[in-house]
């Protein structure tokens, strides 16, 4: 008989489960609480569940789904990017970022990504497959175990590896573990879902009872541009997926927000912040600037009309000059400078490196 995974299970599924083996509700409070919130390293380690208990789920049930096999802090910020390897050998990546008042851990969705965007060393890598609710949430719950036990509840954003609204099914179940009271206890003002653009995945985020912000990574207004930098993404025009968006901020007041990564010489000139203004204009969204985090190695990107340029970080003097040519044009922009540059922190560079080196 297969193995459930407990982490996989809702908490309305964790209690069903266990009321068919005959046990009684209060045993998935139990349980819960070793779950989200003591860490317990096994079953045996449950010590307020029966010893009968404990050991018919060792039988038939998973309680780790990954485990840390790298780590890197950062010396410039203090983040902590971490390797995880899953049960069946597949790495993934998360990281832990601090903040001004609390942390923010990003969070993987897919080992691998099956999106080809430019700039990102996830794509370059490949895509492997979707994970579990039980992998995304060890995620945070590994990476929450790192913190300083004084550390106020983190942030979580889903920007790591992999498109998360192209494995929507793990990914919403996540999110009602994560935010149900008996599960992480998460609001949703806490969390934040990145897409490179599925409307239909925005969609149906809109129409789960998960009230999380959403956050879409647009990178340019000029549709031959963004289709240069996101191929598989720019299938859906602009237009498509801001009016999903639109949809998604009505559905229940929730917040969103427009990524736009930077890149010297290519999308951060006068005219592109311009271009970005009118297509979001009377759109209460916020437009959040990343200066782009470069990999180990150069990257070029063929741009429309068939030259070639290669991938650069802005300075900070250009980062501003954009940020200003928008204000007053847009509803809040904001610049969110890239943590974890000195140890690999983009998307996918932790488990390159990694494969480098055969491991």
């Amino acid at each position: 008989m297969q193995s459930v995974v407990l982490k996989d299970l809702t908490p309305p599924q964790l209690d069903e489960w266990l009321s068919e083996l005959g046990e009684p509700a209060y045993r998935a409070r139990q349980l819960r609480a070793w779950l989200y919130e003591r860490g317990a390293p096994s079953f045996a380690a449950m010590t307020d569940l029966p010893a009968g208990l404990r050991a018919r789920l060792a039988a038939a049930a998973v309680l780790e789904t990954a485990a840390v096999v790298d780590r890197a802090r950062s010396r410039a910020d203090g983040s902590l990017k971490v390797l995880l390897r899953l049960r069946d050998g597949e790495l993934v990546e998360a990281v832990a970022m601090p903040g001004e008042s609390r942390p923010t851990l990003c969070l993987s969705s897919q080992a691998g990504c099956p999106l080809d965007c430019v700039f990102c060393e996830t794509g370059r890598s490949g895509f492997a497959r979707n994970l579990s609710p039980g992998e995304i949430l060890d995620q945070v719950l590994l990476l929450r175990a790192e913190l300083p036990p004084e550390a106020p509840r983190p942030n979580l954003v889903f920007m790591g590896m992999g498109e998360p609204l192209l494995n929507p099914d793990a990914l919403l179940a996540a999110l009602e573990t994560l935010t149900h009271p008996e599960g992480l206890g998460y609001g949703g003002r806490r969390i934040t879902v990145s897409t490179a653009g599925i409307p239909e995945g925005i969609r149906r985020l809109a129409a789960a009872p998960v009230p999380v912000g959403l956050a879409l990574s647009l990178n340019a207004a000029d549709p031959a541009l963004r289709a240069a930098l996101m191929p598989v993404a720019a299938r859906h025009g602009i237009d498509e997926l801001l009016a999903a968006c639109d949809e998604y901020a009505r559905s229940a007041l929730r917040r969103v927000t427009i990524e736009y990564v930077l890149f010297a010489g290519i999308n951060d000139r006068a005219e592109d912040a311009f271009a970005l203004a009118r297509v979001l204009r009377d759109r209460p969204f916020r437009i959040n600037l990343i200066p782009y985090n470069p990999g180990e190695r150069t990257e070029r990107l063929r741009l429309p009309g068939g030259a070639e340029a290669e991938l650069r970080r802005p300075g900070a003097a250009a980062v501003e000059r954009f940020a200003g040519r928008l204000a007053g044009r847009v509803h809040a922009v904001t610049v969110r400078w890239s943590q974890a540059v000195d140890v690999g922190g983009g998307c996918g560079q932790l488990r390159a490196r990694r494969r480098s080196r055969g491991a």
